[in-house]
């Protein structure tokens, strides 16, 4: 039919607080005044999940009863608080039965006859024991000990005095020149060296040594090894001795010598 108009039909949707159907544009349920597109627990749903919870209980003991019976003794053993049992030791009465005194009886005096005579009891003798030392017949000799002669002693060398850089300097500058100075004690003979080392940590943190040997009062600490250094910790402990060498020149640390001085103070630079 033309003149009729359209029937228009508005969606409508159900509100999950108070399950009234209400239209579908609807922000605000006009019943409960709430949002019907949220979701609400109800009894039901509590009911629901309870009653779920039970049964998974149920399924669950059933299922694993040997593990439980299992558990339970040991859970009981583990919280049993230990009692503490006094128990007295036994009393031992020991009975001595000791012998009764023999009663001295009294012997009457017998009468003397006029005519006897009473001797007297004769006397024990006694014996004397003197005890003598016996002389030590034989006599030993002391023998004359021999002295040994001491070994001669090499006397140490005094070792160095640190000069630059003071103890806890801290240098800034990869390209800074670290010159290592110190004080002679005496003047180094011919075969003898200034034995320089450094202690330091590579980057990978492992610790290694740096040796340098001269005859003057003064070395040069490589540039290389401010790379090659940990760049976390920049501390570098020096010190100086004096050894002896028959190579000509020493170069590293496992180089053959013998020390001849005890190591001088160990002073630390930082190198940034």
């Amino acid at each position: 039919m033309s003149g009729e108009y359209p029937l228009i039909t508005t969606p409508r949707i159900r509100c999950n607080y108070c399950s009234k159907r209400i239209p579908a544009s609807s922000v605000v349920c006009p019943n409960c005044q709430r949002n019907p597109r949220a979701f609400y627990w109800k009894r039901g749903h509590v009911f629901a999940l309870l009653g779920l919870g039970v049964m998974a209980l149920i399924v669950g003991a059933f299922y694993f009863e040997s593990d439980v019976r299992r558990f339970i003794p040991a859970t009981i053993a583990l919280n049993a608080t230990s009692t503490r049992t006094l128990t007295r030791a036994p009393i031992t009465v020991v009975l001595v039965a000791t012998r009764a005194p023999a009663t001295s009886t009294r012997v009457p005096p017998t009468a003397t006859h006029p005519s006897a005579t009473v001797l007297p009891p004769p006397s024990t003798p006694t014996l004397t024991a003197t005890a003598t030392r016996a002389a030590n017949v034989s006599t030993q000799i002391p023998r004359a000990t021999e002295t040994p002669s001491p070994l001669p002693t090499a006397i140490p060398i005094t070792p160095p005095q640190l000069v630059s850089p003071p103890d806890n300097e801290r240098i800034i500058g990869a390209n800074k020149r670290v010159i290592l100075q110190f004080q002679p004690a005496q003047p180094l003979s011919a075969r003898e060296w200034f034995r320089v080392q450094v202690d330091f940590l590579d980057r990978a943190g492992n610790p290694v040594s740096w040796c340098g040997f001269t005859k003057e009062s003064a070395q040069e600490f490589p540039r290389d090894f401010f790379d090659d250094s940990s760049p976390s910790v920049r501390s570098f402990l020096w010190r100086v001795n004096v050894v002896r060498s028959e190579q000509s020149v020493p170069q590293t640390c496992e180089a053959q010598y013998e020390i001849s001085s005890a190591p001088s103070e160990v002073w630390t630079f930082y190198w940034y």
